[in-house]
């Protein structure tokens, strides 16, 4: 296809002939006889209006200035003839220098040049990798796809497009240097990241601090190790390069992590340890009696912490106490507490005794300060342990008065088996006979939560089921209202899903191991003595002794709705303080759901099943 672009022609080979004889190709001027020139492209003509412009400069006299022009003439003769003679020796070529990648087709025909590129691509069907360990990533898992015609399109194009001075710099470049083309390839870079994240998990590894090992009294230094972090990004960087460069191989971009403590620090812990694990023992002695830690068991009480890049040694106080365990429990004689119990009608004080227990913290910083320096002896420091209430204490705070009690009818629950009744008397045994100090909290899950039950009937949001413990809900309740009408604080108490036949709406307590609790705090001057019993004639009695307060306690409970879907019960407390009211008001209002039996069957609130039991059985 011949194209007509003033006054020359233009073919897809470059610029031909024109009418005149001038000779014009990729638009630089090439001249058969400088006097007699013709522009052929718009690079022409711009070199024309130049020598034009140059020879229209006149001095102010008017004369031209002919030294100019002639100079000009030459050089322009010089580089039209330089550019038709390389353009001459390669026409249908790739300029010389044009590298694709590292492969030189400089010189060559497209087609040429074709079939070297698809020799070379259709070999790269793996990346090497070099570095720590050689490795190969599968072209074909990177979906590399190389375009190769239009690479040689590109290649060729080199000196071929742009403007004038465009195309004559590139073929400068390509002469006396070298001028690179990309290739057009296309891949997946997620899948290159994702395999050089594989290599990453797969090279990488921690470094490794130096430590001391002791095994028995054997003490070794252990060397510290280099680790190694590959660098992901800068590695995919090389590979996407090992593919446009067309080499296939790239190298692992990482570097060493440093560990933080060195194989020095270890020796020099090593040798401090050696002083303190020596190959004699170490002995105690206290009331004519000797201990010895042998040296495995002073190795395996040593503390070894990295510290500023230096190992401490030090001694473990709890590892160092255990190994002692045998020598403190010796010498211990726990004291007994006074306590109270019911004899004859009235409480009794039962006495306390003194105990001897070691002073462990005294003995840990002797050997800790001694062991260092070489010391191998030591002297167990005993002292006198005092009961927390003495026999003294207790006759001075005796509880001499039952300040409240309650009872419960155990008959009346939908459960009167045995295994319930044994269940009543394990969690009434436990707290009979609990002595609670002034301003303590007694806890009811506290005392009862360790204990083993029967498994029984126990009701659940509403719903009657076997669980272990079934009852203790019942010797709660008998103890929370014995408290009451003590005059004790209520520091916890949760109201049962639905009424219970036993005990009156508003007057019970539920507990549950470990998230419902009953609590109440001994807020007299004395100690208080809890007892709590399962009598033969089918109730649970609950009693608590104190020092007369001059408190006198009323409870009751009254219905404010009673129906099918659910009742609601307001309790009312009124308390006396030496005959003059100090309290009377609601403590609380509860609401009850329908009970559902083992059966299935609902039992509504209103339900004349539901037996209500009265304010005092």
């Amino acid at each position: 296809m011949l194209i007509h672009k003033r006054r020359g022609l233009f073919s897809e080979t470059g610029w031909q002939a024109d009418p005149t004889g001038s000779w014009v190709e990729d638009g630089l001027l090439s001249l058969k006889n400088p006097k007699d020139r013709v522009v052929g492209s718009r690079g022409s003509l711009e070199v024309r209006e130049v020598l034009d412009s140059l020879s229209d400069r006149r001095p102010r006299g008017g004369r031209r200035r002919p030294r100019i022009i002639v100079p000009v003439l030459l050089i322009c003769a010089l580089v039209a003839t330089l550019v038709a003679t390389n353009y001459l020796g390669n026409s249908g070529k790739i300029y010389p220098g044009v590298m694709v990648g590292s492969v030189d087709i400089g010189g060559k025909t497209p087609e040429e040049a074709r079939k070297i590129l698809q020799e070379r691509t259709g070999e790269l069907k793996e990346v090497k990798l070099t570095g720590p360990e050689e490795l190969t990533f599968s072209t074909d898992r990177m979906a590399v796809n190389f375009d190769v015609q239009t690479t040689v399109d590109q290649a060729y194009a080199v000196g071929r497009q742009g403007g004038i001075f465009k195309r004559l710099s590139d073929r400068i470049a390509a002469s006396w240097g070298t001028v690179y083309v990309a290739p057009v390839v296309d891949y997946n870079q997620s899948a290159i990241q994702t395999e050089v994240e594989k290599l990453a998990a797969q090279l990488s590894k921690k470094p490794e601090d130096a430590y001391v090992s002791v095994k028995g009294s054997e003490v070794q230094p252990v060397e510290s190790r280099e680790g190694y972090a590959v660098d992901v990004a800068a590695t995919v960087a090389n590979v996407e390069q090992a593919i446009n460069d067309l080499t296939g191989e790239a190298e692992i971009s990482g570097g060493a992590l440093e560990p933080e403590v060195l194989t020095p620090a270890a020796d020099t812990a090593a040798e401090k340890t050696k002083e303190v694990v020596s190959d004699e023992p170490v002995v105690f002695t206290a009331e004519d009696k000797q201990w010895k830690l042998s040296p495995k068991q002073i190795g395996q009480a040593l503390s070894f912490d990295p510290e500023g890049g230096e190992i401490q040694v030090s001694l473990d106080r709890d590892r160092l106490r255990e190994a002692l365990s045998s020598v403190i429990e010796d010498l211990t004689v726990k004291p007994t507490e006074a306590g109270y119990k019911l004899q004859g009608g009235g409480i009794s004080v039962t006495e306390s005794k003194t105990g001897k227990k070691v002073e462990e913290e005294k003995l840990l910083d002797d050997i800790e300060s001694g062991l260092f320096s070489g010391k191998r002896e030591y002297e167990v420091p005993v002292v006198t342990d005092e009961p927390t209430l003495t026999t003294e204490e207790a006759e001075r705070l005796k509880p001499t008065a039952l300040l409240g009690s309650y009872r419960t009818n155990y008959t009346l629950s939908t459960d009167t088996s045995p295994e319930r009744v044994e269940n009543l008397q394990t969690a009434s045994n436990a707290i009979s006979a609990k002595v609670v100090a002034p301003g303590e909290v007694f806890s009811m899950n506290d005392v009862v939560s360790p204990l083993k039950y029967n498994k029984t009937s126990v009701i659940i949001n509403g719903v009657e089921d076997k669980a272990d413990g079934g009852g203790l809900c019942q010797v709660t309740s008998t103890l929370y209202m014995a408290a009451n009408y003590a005059g004790l604080e209520i520091v916890e108490r949760h109201p049962h899903y639905s009424q219970l036949p036993y005990i009156r709406p508003g007057l019970d307590a539920t507990v549950w191991f470990g998230s419902l609790d009953m609590k109440f705090k001994n807020t007299t001057d004395g100690y208080l003595l809890l007892q709590e019993s399962v009598g033969g004639d089918g109730y649970i009695y609950a009693g608590i002794y104190g020092r007369p307060t001059g408190k006198e306690v009323e409870m009751d409970s009254e219905p404010e709705y009673v129906g099918a879907d659910s009742s609601k019960w307001i309790t009312y407390q009124t308390v006396k303080e030496n005959g003059k009211v100090t309290f009377d008001d609601v403590v609380h209002t509860d609401t009850y759901m329908p009970l559902v039996d083992e059966h299935g069957k609902i039992i509504p609130p209103n339900s004349e099943e539901l037996n209500v039991a009265p304010v005092n059985p």
